[in-house]
């Protein structure tokens, strides 16, 4: 008995990728070539593939939303999680979880199985390196989230960072600081761009001049945060802007083993408002975006375009929020 082919073998013999298939195969809008088009066809038709009749979508069957992020361990994403759970229990559907673990390999690998679940849309945080073209051809709807790749045409959820850059740097300013460092993201990465953007922003307009050494660059993991402490410290500056809070509690943990105070040694301001700031002995002062409220509004957004195809496409800002706490002091 002959095996069944797949459609991960028709991409194969095809040269094309596994979302042109299908998109050929369920007779999808798309704007691949009539040449293409045929050759996928025919060789769906030589190796046996039985194509399915298109059909409306069976309202009495629930939405199937997919939500892929880099982890779970970010509390930003475990409240996005939330959010999208909230408003996936609304229209009474079903989410399927991926993560990729910041890996494009494993973002691919896990389109490919939520291709073959059948699902109604996707919602993704890419990874850094994930390559624009996994996202081209998709049969459903996907709405990028958080992170945005301008040249994939889909719609967008995030936070203006840029405005939040600029609040935070503007906050430290208020308070008499001048010699400001900023501790980014990965450069690479359209987020940490735009926040350092507000940085320079918020210093510019204060007359403030800023070098190559008042920059340093870590990865928005914890450790990068206490492994670049020491440097940020021996740099002679009152307060730093720190792109994220996880960023920001190594510098707290650095500083707690160096018996050194924030505020008093070193004012910090974070960004995204996780929920262990407000815990800390000294509560961090940070740019608060809702990840429950992203997620929720993404999520929102994929269910409109289930029911809409012809919806143009759009990005969506979120407007940040300077939360004041206590660990930003005001100088003489």
């Amino acid at each position: 008995m002959k095996k069944k082919i797949t459609l991960h073998q028709i991409a194969q013999k095809a040269g094309v990728s596994i979302s042109t298939v299908s998109l050929v195969l369920n007779d999808r809008p798309n704007r691949i070539s009539d040449e293409k088009k045929q050759e996928i066809l025919q060789i769906a038709k030589q190796e046996g593939y039985i194509i399915k009749q298109k059909k409306q979508r069976d309202s009495s069957l629930p939405i199937t939303i997919a939500l892929l992020i880099p982890d779970i361990s970010n509390p930003f994403f475990s409240d996005m999680i939330q959010g999208v759970i909230d408003y996936v229990h609304l229209i009474k559907g079903r989410l399927l979880l991926g993560t990729n673990g910041e890996s494009p390999q494993k973002d691919s690998e896990q389109l490919k199985e939520f291709i073959n679940a059948n699902i109604s849309a996707l919602l993704i945080t890419p990874s850094y390196n994930c390559p624009p073209s996994l996202l081209e051809n998709i049969p459903f709807p996907v709405i990028q989230v958080d992170r945005q790749s301008p040249t994939v045409p889909h719609s967008t959820i995030r936070l203006n960072n840029k405005k939040g850059g600029y609040l935070a740097t503007q906050h430290l300013i208020n308070n008499g600081h001048k010699k400001i460092a900023c501790l980014t993201g990965p450069g690479w990465l359209l987020s940490s761009q735009e926040r350092l953007d507000g940085y320079y922003w918020a210093m510019n307009e204060a007359e403030i001049p800023v070098s190559k050494n008042t920059i340093f660059e870590g990865n928005y993991q914890t450790d990068s945060g206490y492994r670049l402490a020491p440097d940020i410290l021996n740099g002679d500056f009152t307060a730093l802007f720190c792109c994220n809070d996880t960023m920001a509690l190594g510098i707290y943990q650095y500083m707690q083993q160096q018996n050194l105070r924030v505020g008093e040694d070193l004012s910090i301001i974070g960004f995204d408002d996780i929920s262990t700031c407000r815990f800390l002995k000294t509560p961090l002062t940070t740019i608060r975006q809702s990840g429950y409220e992203i997620g929720y509004e993404a999520c929102k957004r994929a269910f409109a375009e289930i029911n809409d195809p012809t919806l143009i496409k759009s990005t969506i800002l979120f407007e940040p929020e300077l939360i004041i706490r206590e660990s930003v002091i005001s100088l003489p």
